[in-house]
């Protein structure tokens, strides 16, 4: 008989902040719960609040009473990644605000600064330049539809439609070679 097994899920296996929950301490909850122990036992063994030890068998047993640790894990994981709205597809005004300057051809860089200026006192509608460069590069973003000009490709001066990889130092072409001669001025004159 051959069975699927269905892909791991990046974010149940990548390393999480350790005020959560681990997979093992869940392993050790379940483990502690079997052997009769009470959420309080348990927290005391774990060294958690019981309150977080409560929490998780109440959020993320079964409804017949199981605790089921890589069960739990997964439903854990899936809650954390909600996705949330961005900022500028929410607020109305921030999203004219960019399609507008936009539009200008302004960069993001000068639109986070203008951003911080304009609306010094309500840090809610300030952006980073990342967050604009995301907004811009979603695909199918309608900051990109709107704020494009039919025969343009991209709202950024430079025209692209995606972001160019940034390569280590060590492994980038520089574009003049460097020749190694000494300038007139640099050796000592002695006499």
């Amino acid at each position: 008989m051959v069975r699927v097994v269905p892909p791991l899920d990046l974010l149940t296996v990548s390393p999480i902040s350790p005020r959560f929950l681990s997979q093992q301490e869940r392993i050790e909850i379940a483990d502690l719960r079997r052997a009769g122990l009470s959420a309080r036992a348990i927290a005391a063994q774990l060294g958690r609040s019981a309150s977080t030890v409560s929490r998780e068998l109440r959020r993320n047993g079964r409804k017949d009473g199981q605790y089921r640790p890589f069960e739990a894990h997964h439903r854990a994981a899936m809650r954390r990644r909600r996705p949330r709205p961005r900022r500028w597809s929410t607020t109305p005004v921030l999203q004219e605000f960019l399609i507008e300057h936009l539009r200008q051809r302004w960069s993001p860089q000068q639109v986070a600064r203008e951003l911080r200026l304009r609306f010094a006192d309500d840090p809610a509608m300030w952006l980073c330049p990342e967050s604009i460069y995301q907004a811009v590069y979603a695909p199918g973003s309608p900051l990109t539809r709107r704020a494009v000009r039919p025969p343009q490709r991209s709202p950024l001066r430079t025209g692209r439609d995606h972001r160019r990889a940034h390569r280590r130092h060590e492994r980038r072409r520089h574009r003049f070679t460097r020749t190694r001669t000494e300038h007139p001025r640099a050796t000592l004159r002695t006499r």
